[in-house]
């Protein structure tokens, strides 16, 4: 390993930029980190290290940017962490003028124990270097890589993130209104609930900070969530009439059509969970 390739971490102490540090360490990487209660400036950090990976909240990334710019040289490699990408892509574009750029997103938290058959999307920007040297130690770790541009990641993340959270939210408010104990919901759930309930557990250990900037900050967050009430309301509204069967009937039929393509995608996808 080359002693002068150093890896930094802007954001080392929270629980991405923790996780990345054990990766690369894993890999036999030299690693520092700045963060807030550390005492290795960004600005040093830069200065001493080959890659910089930043790992902030959004709501500072661009105050990162600004004050690091001035020290990234064009031997840098950069790269970004952010849940979404069109902004951050645009700030590193504007204040990074030298070195090569990677943004990323891993589709994953920081919890994971393994990240086999796992997935990381990579928008690259600047350079061909960076992105052959991250995605070997992605590919390495049994990552799924999808390449894709900051937009289209960002409409998709609109439905992936923004309406998977907006449901997971109302459910967890609509079992509290039940009344019902979580004992007696969770002994009498059937396997396809417990799923769910077992995916809305996950949110016990999430940041709250976090999950509020990617449901209120993606541009088509809006969009979705009009949607998804729109449809709502006009469910409720069938079922409530003579019309009920059959406006079931209509979504149901449209939801067993989605069901076949899943079928063929996951199976191929992921025919280790067949």
């Amino acid at each position: 390993m080359d002693d002068n390739f150093r890896i930094g971490i802007i954001g080392g102490k929270g629980k991405m930029g923790n996780l990345f540090k054990n990766l690369f360490e894993k890999k036999g990487y030299s690693v520092i980190i700045s963060d807030i209660n550390t005492n290795l400036p960004n600005t040093e950090l830069v200065k001493k290290s080959k890659v910089v990976l930043i790992s902030v909240p959004m709501e500072v990334f661009s105050e990162v940017v600004k004050e690091i710019a001035p020290f990234v040289e064009d031997h840098h490699w950069l790269i970004d962490i952010c849940s979404l990408k069109t902004e951050p892509v645009k700030i590193m574009k504007k204040y990074f003028k030298k070195g090569e750029i990677l943004a990323t997103h891993p589709l994953f938290g920081p919890y994971e124990k393994n990240l086999n058959g796992k997935t990381i999307a990579l928008c690259p920007i600047r350079g061909k270097n960076v992105i052959k040297w991250f995605k070997k130690i992605m590919l390495d770790e049994g990552l799924n890589i999808v390449k894709i541009s900051p937009k289209k990641h960002d409409e998709i993340m609109a439905l992936v993130q923004v309406i998977n959270h907006f449901w997971l939210i109302l459910l967890a408010k609509i079992i509290k209104n039940s009344k019902f104990s979580l004992k007696d919901i969770v002994s009498l759930s059937t396997p396809s609930f417990l799923r769910q309930l077992h995916i809305l557990k996950r949110f016990a250990k999430q940041d709250t900070n976090l999950y509020a900037r990617i449901q209120l900050e993606n541009p088509l967050g809006k969009k979705f969530r009009n949607l998804l009430c729109k449809n709502c309301k006009i469910l409720n509204k069938a079922f409530n009439s003579e019309k009920g069967e059959e406006i079931f009937t209509e979504y149901f039929v449209i939801a067993k059509e989605i069901a076949k393509e899943l079928e063929i995608l996951l199976n191929q996808a992921f025919p280790d969970e067949i």
